[in-house]
């Protein structure tokens, strides 16, 4: 169970957060509430001003307005140690000149309490698939294993917070893969409280329990992946977060549009606007096997199929609807019970479910 369902006290509170630099706002007003042991993604593109909000949060640097607490506590300004957090980075920050326990150990205290250190030692190795590593030095260690270790320095003192900065971005794809799944299971084995900055959208979706979108230093939305994948709040998340239909449309009713020689229907309702975008995911375009006079049904050709394992890319041009491209991807069993071949004529429907209209032109 999430800790959503739970209704858990919030245990990091950020309100009205801003940070200017020069001429340059990085956060605008930011205001975000963190549940006690939830898994929290910060998506957003580069420069967007999610790792401006953890820096804050850590104590790295200070807001120029607004306040931060943890637990219930103030701690806007308060030192980065007064902040009870361990923090993991993109460039895994080992001390090259001290061995995998000395790195791990380094903030333990009190220093004299050497056999203590190296159970704990021992113990966070185990815990991040790394057993019997105490005397290798970070050199000596792949990519991923320097990021586990980083990891168990992070942990080392059971903080309440876990903050982590784009942790896996330095490794390859199936190193981070393999480490995206054992990073959701520890912090579901551990309950830590967890906001991890990242650009990678399947990342995000992947790990986390909330998505928290930003853009130009504000939040454009907040929700579960699945929220976020299949109902994006504005423009933006609907541009950024997955592949997308983008179709012109005009409205001519409350939940109807027109789209060159065809009127669709929609669940949703309109946003008021004179001009309108269609939005469809590629999965949800169905491909039927004959043709029906139904609602959003429309012929289209088979232009081109590109085959991606364990979807295939269909690229369809739609009868009637001038100058746009729809795409479809499908099962491979799919396929193997209605073979498509380019220049083919296939019924296809757009269902209004699926459908999302926002106010504007095409998208860049």
């Amino acid at each position: 169970m999430k800790p959503a369902e739970h209704g858990l006290s919030d245990h990091l509170t950020m309100r009205g957060l801003s940070r200017r630099f020069g001429s340059f706002t990085a956060l605008d007003a930011v205001s975000l509430s963190i549940r006690k042991g939830e898994f929290v993604c910060l998506l957003g593109p580069s420069g967007c001003g999610k790792t401006t909000l953890l820096r804050l949060i850590a104590g790295l640097d200070l807001p120029d307005a607004g306040s931060i607490a943890l637990q219930a506590r103030d701690i806007t300004r308060a030192a980065p140690a007064q902040r009870d957090y361990g923090i993991v980075f993109q460039s895994y920050a080992l001390f090259p000149n001290l061995s995998v326990a000395d790195n791990i150990a380094y903030g333990l205290k009190p220093r004299h309490e050497r056999q203590r250190h190296r159970l704990r030692v021992r113990e966070l190795l185990d815990m991040v698939g790394l057993p019997g590593a105490e005397d290798k030095y970070p050199a000596q260690l792949s990519g991923g294993q320097q990021q586990r270790v980083a990891l168990a320095r992070a942990l080392a003192t059971s903080p309440g917070l876990l903050l982590l900065d784009e942790p896996l971005s330095a490794l390859d794809a199936r190193v981070r893969d393999k480490l995206r799944e054992e990073l959701k299971g520890l912090q579901q084995r551990l309950g830590v409280t967890t906001l991890m900055v990242t650009h990678d959208q399947e990342e995000a979706l992947a790990i986390a329990d909330r998505v928290v979108v930003m853009n130009a230093g504000r939040i454009e939305q907040i929700g579960t992946p699945a929220e976020i994948y299949r109902q994006p709040c504005s423009r933006f998340v609907a541009e950024f977060v997955g592949e997308a239909n983008w179709l012109p449309a005009t409205a001519c009713g409350a939940h109807e549009v027109r789209v060159g020689n065809h009127a669709l229907r929609l669940q949703q309702p309109l946003p008021p606007a004179p001009a309108l975008q269609l939005f469809l995911r590629p999965e949800d375009v169905i491909i039927k096997p004959r043709w029906e006079n139904a609602p959003n049904t429309v012929l289209a050709r088979v232009d081109n199929i590109s085959f991606g394992g364990a979807l295939t890319r269909i690229r369809l041009l739609p009868e009637g609807m001038p100058g746009q491209v729809l795409y479809a991807e499908v099962c491979p069993g799919m396929l193997d019970r209605q073979p498509l071949v380019p220049g083919e004529i296939v019924p296809v429907e757009l269902p209004a479910a699926r459908l999302l209209a926002f106010a504007g032109d095409l998208p860049c």
